[in-house]
């Protein structure tokens, strides 16, 4: 086992830092109960992809990078057994390799398996649910060590108010998935008048198995994701994945936010040129995640919050109206995203069927200003922050939000009495 003194921990967005007294990264379940057991204060963390301060601790951080194999593949029943650890681009390329696949999966592949779960980490599709809906079991190591194996048919209450947890109620261990045959989609993208999407937005949420926009502020257009699950073969080639997907995506896409960052007023220009050149038409079929995922972006800041799908449109139409009117200079993709109800307790998707919108920006010009109008807008129409990015912590609002945060309270102190699980972050939402 690994372990370092005075570690520095910087998250991916770099805007949250800490220094932990020990740092561990145990290979087995017997080092890191042991860890867990002798520790005063622990928190995980994997890839830092959490724009907030859940992953900070002045005492023990455990990092399970080294903790990340397959366990057991049951092709009969379709179930795969992971170590916490893997980072779900791993368990990508294997599960391609032995003909399978996930169901479905956020936009981004650099998480921990764990970290994306117990932040309640999703993908786009209003007939899915967050990534945690494909946990047939796991393991919980409790603060004395004890391990705790969680069912979701078997201990169905208790999964519902375990599965998105915060890393509040102990460190999972291992994790059962439910996986499916490959599948591929058929990806169709094309540039739409945002105010066409809006006039079809139900027929594209309800008629799409996975649709999405990503809206480039102070422009007209939004770009329009459609992907239709489908046992056609791959189409795609791989020089356009290269040329669009780093070439384009990556190298232009950084350059033109560098160019941004030195006239800001010139960003307007820049969002209205991606869209009208870089942006074209795209009918392909590829490999499912190969779709579900886009490189990974830029450093930027973010917020993403829930809402009921109920009030989609005039949501969107208020948030391109307060861009219009204020003096807000964005520089980067605002991604909406659709998911279906659930009964996980800490679900920002609990008991609705919902619409996801998230307000990026690559600096911190006018950031907490956005932010700050963002999260009035959200509030004004019931949304619930993820967990993983950027909020304003308002216990009392949270409480409004969430019917089952007090439920999810009480097990968190029974689990964990002494509180060697919890930080400021997580104290501010609870306590």
């Amino acid at each position: 086992m690994k372990q370092q003194s005075s570690f520095r921990f910087i998250n991916w967005a770099k805007n949250e830092s800490c220094i932990a007294q020990n740092y561990f990264q145990p290979e087995t379940e017997e080092e890191l109960i042991e860890v867990i057991s002798k520790s005063k204060k622990v928190r995980i963390v994997g890839t830092g992809h959490s724009w907030n301060a859940i992953c900070l601790s002045a005492d023990t951080l455990i990092n399970l990078d080294y903790y990340n194999k397959v366990l057991h593949l049951d092709k009969e029943k379709l179930q795969l057994k992971v170590q916490p650890g893997i980072k779900l681009w791993q368990l990508n390329e294997y599960l391609q390799k032995q003909g399978l696949a996930l169901k479905n999966l956020g936009s981004i592949s650099r998480q921990s398996l764990a970290g994306a779960i117990s932040t309640g980490t999703h993908g786009t599709g209003i007939n899915f649910q967050i990534l945690a809906s494909q946990i047939e079991e796991f393991i919980l190591v409790k603060a004395g060590g004890e391990k705790v194996a969680i069912h979701h048919e078997r201990d169905k209450q208790l999964f519902n108010l375990c599965a998105v947890n915060l890393g509040c109620l102990g460190v999972i261990s291992e994790i059962t998935l439910n996986i499916v045959p490959a599948f591929n989609l058929h990806d169709q993208t094309e540039v739409m008048n945002f105010s066409e999407a809006l006039e079809r937005l139900d027929e594209l949420i309800n008629e799409t198995d996975h649709f999405k926009l990503w809206w480039f502020p102070h422009t007209e257009q939004v770009v329009v994701y459609r992907f239709t699950r489908t046992n056609e073969a791959v189409n795609d080639s791989r020089l356009r994945q290269w040329f669009m997907e780093e070439f384009i995506s990556v190298n232009m896409y950084r350059l033109l936010l560098k160019v941004g960052s030195i006239k800001r007023e010139w960003r307007k220009g820049i969002n209205r040129t991606l869209v009208r050149k870089f942006i074209q038409p795209l009918d392909r079929i590829a490999e499912s995640f190969k779709v579900f995922n886009t490189p990974e972006p830029p450093l930027h800041r973010e917020v993403e919050w829930a809402f009921d799908v109920s009030v989609a449109k005039d949501l969107l139409r208020e948030y391109v109206s307060m861009i219009g009117q204020s003096k807000h200079c964005i520089n980067f993709i605002q991604e909406i995203r659709f998911t279906k109800a659930d009964d996980y307790a800490l679900s920002p998707c609990y008991g609705r069927n919902t619409i996801w919108l998230g307000a990026y920006n690559a600096d911190n010009f006018g950031w907490q200003e956005l932010k700050s109008d963002f999260e009035q807008l959200a509030k004004k129409f019931k949304g619930r922050p993820h967990w993983g990015k950027e909020f304003g912590c308002d216990k009392e609002y949270l409480k409004a939000m969430y019917p089952k945060l007090d439920a999810f309270k009480t097990l968190r102190e029974q689990f964990d009495p002494d509180g060697k699980f919890m930080n400021d972050y997580v104290s501010q939402i609870f306590y």
